[in-house]
């Protein structure tokens, strides 16, 4: 596979070969692109840009959009099937869920009405003057994504940013470019003109440094980790480029004693072992009431325990596998952190001979007597591991949740509404599911606060992100202000 310039395929680059997570055997060949690829995409979508696509109406971008949702439709089951493949994830979650989500996202950034290129202002200081307010594209800009749901962040980086009449250089990891070059196939196929839609594979070292430096990219939209959001931001600070950050989490999940404690547990073990704890906003951290604590994990064991593992790519199995080998040893090196602080492990499933055994596995498990002062509470695992601490008083759980630096997601698990909005909105996360955890809609703003990051993904808000605001001042004929303004340095003879 190679990487996708101006409306080509091109294979300047090292050819890899990358090995599925999930059993170690062949997924692809792909070409890792260079910082001669990375320029070239650039050179492309500058020209791109000025030359055909900031002229198009919101309309004929949402027509393409569309064409590129029904034809990614078309081969769903081959992109859930590589989605899997290349990240470890179960081919049942590729196939019920991130896949559809995707292509449901695509839609609707091919159809909502909610972006408007310009709206009407009037000026209360000059009632003969009437304003217009445009959120102009920014131009050139460079997505750099990571490598756990690969699908749906090349969605969320491309269709927003051209539906705001940009033009995009998309670098998706080189751990797992699969489905982002696969999109590309439908990306030229749907027509959109060439150097509108740029994706090159490679390194951060080779590409993202090049993307991060080069003036002629306006905007920086990334995913992945505080620590390289910093160096991004630094980056991008030498050239002045706006940035927007989606950055790590340490979300908590709060069960108050009068929740639904079976569908508490039931939402919790999803929050934190879809795809084996691999996502930002995994609700990685359990605070529950003393009282009802050891019937919430009594629950969450039995139903753990039914959790179906074997190879992902089964579509019977329920466990993912963990997509790098660094990431594996970083999982392992903190949970035996966490036990040597203090922590208990009450619970780890035996995976056994249940799994490939060429595949990277991690046994989803729950470590309790958790204090704030354990790094296993305070650093992102990005792993299948709940930690637990119990609290009594609500004041305290929205306490606990809010020492984190991160700030990205957050559950609340209770049967009074009143008492979840008020609690909900003390809690500083860019997104509070209230007895729910992980659904995420295309219409909603998606991002973080604190050390989680700037700006926001999806929604309104979120191709907002990617315009700059032009105001136009209208004045059809001089005024009486105008006369007395200009009288300032001006004198009449």
């Amino acid at each position: 596979m190679g990487n996708y310039v101006n409306g080509d395929f091109v294979e300047d680059g090292k050819k890899t070969k990358l090995v599925s997570p999930a059993d170690g055997s062949e997924v692809a060949t792909v070409v890792l692109g260079s910082k001669k690829s990375a320029i070239e995409a650039i050179d492309a979508a500058d020209s791109a840009f000025h030359k055909t696509w900031v002229k198009t109406s919101i309309g004929e971008r949402q027509k393409l959009l569309a064409k590129l949702a029904a034809l990614v439709q078309d081969k769903s089951y081959e992109y859930a099937r590589m989605e899997s493949a290349n990240t470890g994830k179960t081919i049942r979650q590729s196939t019920l869920m991130d896949i559809p989500l995707g292509i449901s996202h695509i839609e609707y950034f091919s159809s909502t009405q909610e972006f408007k290129f310009s709206r009407e202002i009037s000026h209360p200081e000059y009632p003969d003057t009437t304003g217009i307010v445009q959120n102009a594209p920014m131009g050139v800009v460079g997505a750099i994504a990571p490598w756990n749901v690969p699908f749906l962040m090349a969605v969320w980086k491309i269709a927003p940013a051209i539906l705001a009449g940009n033009t995009i250089v998309l670098k998706p990891s080189h751990h797992t470019p699969v489905t982002a070059l696969m999109l590309a196939r439908d990306i030229k196929e749907a027509g959109f003109p060439p150097g509108v839609i740029n994706i090159v594979a490679g390194t951060g070292t080779e590409v993202g440094n090049t993307i991060c430096t080069d003036d002629r990219v306006s905007m920086i939209s990334f995913t992945g980790s505080t620590q390289t959001g910093k160096k991004i931001m630094g980056m991008a600070a030498e050239n002045l480029k706006k940035v927007t950050l989606e950055l790590g989490g340490k979300s908590p999940n709060i069960v108050l004693p009068d929740a639904d404690l079976e569908h508490a547990a039931k939402g919790i073990l999803f929050g934190i072992f879809l795809n084996s704890g691999q996502l930002c906003e995994s609700g990685s951290r359990l605070l529950v009431h003393r009282s009802v604590k050891d019937r919430l994990l009594k629950s969450m064991e039995k139903h753990l325990q039914g959790m179906k593992a074997g190879n992902p790519l089964d579509m019977e199995t329920e466990i993912s596998a963990i997509t790098t080998p660094d990431q594996l040893r970083k999982i392992t090196d903190l949970v035996d952190d966490g036990s040597a602080q203090g922590a208990t492990v009450v619970f780890q499933r035996n995976l056994g001979h249940q799994v490939p055994d060429n595949g990277l596995f991690f046994p989803p498990t729950i470590l309790d007597n958790v204090t704030e002062a354990m790094t296993v509470a305070r650093e992102e695992i990005f792993g299948p591991v709940l930690t637990v601490t119990e609290f009594t008083h609500t004041d305290e759980a929205v306490r606990i949740a809010n020492s984190s630096k991160y700030g990205l997601a957050s559950g609340l698990w209770t049967r009074d509404m009143k008492a979840a909005k008020e609690i909900g909105s003390q809690i500083e996360a860019g997104t509070v599911w209230i007895n729910d955890y992980h659904l995420l809609s295309a219409a909603a703003p998606r991002g973080g606060f604190k050390k989680s990051g700037i700006g926001r993904e999806l929604g309104l808000e979120g191709i907002l992100e990617y315009t700059q605001t032009r105001h136009l001042f209208l004045n059809e004929h001089e005024s009486d202000f105008d006369r007395v303004a200009y009288g300032l340095i001006i004198s009449d003879e």
